[in-house]
């Protein structure tokens, strides 16, 4: 199971943490493109997501979103590992930490 506890916004959807933390060949058919999302103040979605589908040559994909707009993210980043994952989130999180602070001025 992946631990998410240092996700500091609300989870609203997550198929993210039932995932092992080991290799992914065995896990393909847990792969999808809705695994987790998260809401944030200011209207600030994290959105993680596999891509294609399960796809064992895929990979997550983690967006950072204002007002839902899906078009322009304000974070983007791909990972093929649960632990490359785990980095990434920790940088959307940083992301989303900015944005507050800026709107906040």
């Amino acid at each position: 199971m992946i631990d998410l506890t240092f996700i500091t916004g609300r989870i609203s959807h997550d198929d993210l943490s039932t995932l092992r933390n080991e290799d992914l060949d065995g896990q393909v058919c847990s792969l999808k493109e809705d695994m987790l999302q998260v809401e944030y103040p200011a209207f600030l979605l994290l959105d993680v997501g596999w891509y294609p589908s399960f796809d064992p040559d895929g990979f997550f994909q983690v967006r950072v979103l204002k007002n839902y707009d899906w078009s322009e993210p304000l974070y983007l980043s791909r990972a093929d590992s649960v632990p490359l994952l785990i980095k990434e989130l920790v940088a959307a999180q940083d992301e989303i930490g900015r944005v507050t602070a800026e709107i906040k001025c």
